[in-house]
C-alpha cells in the first residue's frame, strides 16, 4: 500500500506532463506505442528463474523511453503490466512491486542518462546508440536487479549482475540503433542537431 501512494503522484505527473499533442499529431506515432504495449507483456512473459524465486526477463524500456520520452514510457509499461494481470501472468497483489522494478526503474534511470548525455559538450551519435541505447539499458538492468535483490534477498552476486545485463544492452542498443538510422522520425528523444551536427 506505501509503494501505490509513492507510485501514484508519479503516475499523475506523467498524465499531467505528457506530450499528448505530439503524439496524437502523427499516427505512426500512435500505432508504433499500440505495438510496444502489446510488445512488452509478450517479452516480460519470456522469464527464466534465478534464486530466491523471481523471474528474469528483458525490459526493453530503455526502448521505449528514448522513443516516446519517459511520460509514455511509464504509461504504456503501466498498460502492459495491466494486460499481464488480465491474463493471470502477473498476481493483482504484486502489480506495484512488479511496476515499480519492471518500469518505474528502468524509465527513470534511462531518462537520467539521456538527460546527462544530451548536457556532454562533445557528443556524436555513438553517444546516443551506444552511451544511451546499450550502456544506458544496461544500467537500467542493473538497477532493477539491485534494488530486486535488496528487496527480496535475492542473493545475487555483482558479477552476476554485470554479465545479465548484457543481453538487455544489446537489444535495446540493436532496436535503437536501427529505429535511429532508418525511421529518425519516431525517436523523440533524437536530435540531428546534437548528435549529427546539422539541421532537422
Amino acid at each position: 500500500r506505501l509503494l501505490l501512494w509513492l507510485l501514484a503522484p508519479l503516475l499523475l505527473a506523467t498524465v499531467v506532463t505528457a506530450p499528448w499533442r505530439a503524439l496524437t499529431a502523427r499516427q505512426e506515432r500512435m500505432t508504433a506505442l499500440g505495438v510496444s504495449i502489446a510488445v512488452l507483456p509478450l517479452l516480460w512473459s519470456m522469464s527464466a528463474p534465478l534464486p530466491g524465486g523471481i523471474y528474469l526477463h528483458l525490459l526493453g524500456m530503455t526502448t521505449v523511453t528514448l522513443v516516446f520520452g519517459w511520460q509514455f514510457a511509464l504509461l504504456a509499461g503501466l498498460l502492459a503490466g495491466g494486460v499481464l494481470v488480465f491474463v493471470g501472468n502477473w498476481p493483482l497483489p504484486a502489480l506495484p512491486v512488479n511496476y515499480l522494478l519492471t518500469v518505474a526503474i528502468p524509465v527513470l534511470v534511462s531518462a537520467a542518462i539521456l538527460v546527462t548525455a544530451n548536457r556532454l559538450r562533445r557528443t556524436n551519435l555513438f553517444v546516443y546508440m551506444l552511451g544511451v541505447g546499450f550502456f544506458g539499458s544496461m544500467a537500467a538492468l542493473g538497477a532493477t536487479l539491485t534494488l530486486g535483490n535488496h528487496l527480496f534477498d535475492t542473493g545475487l552476486d555483482h558479477a552476476l549482475v554485470m554479465l545479465l545485463t548484457f543481453p538487455e544492452g544489446f537489444v535495446n542498443g540493436a532496436i535503437i540503433s536501427a529505429l535511429t538510422v532508418f525511421y529518425p522520425e519516431l525517436v523523440r528523444t533524437y536530435d540531428d542537431e546534437r548528435y549529427l551536427g546539422k539541421p532537422r
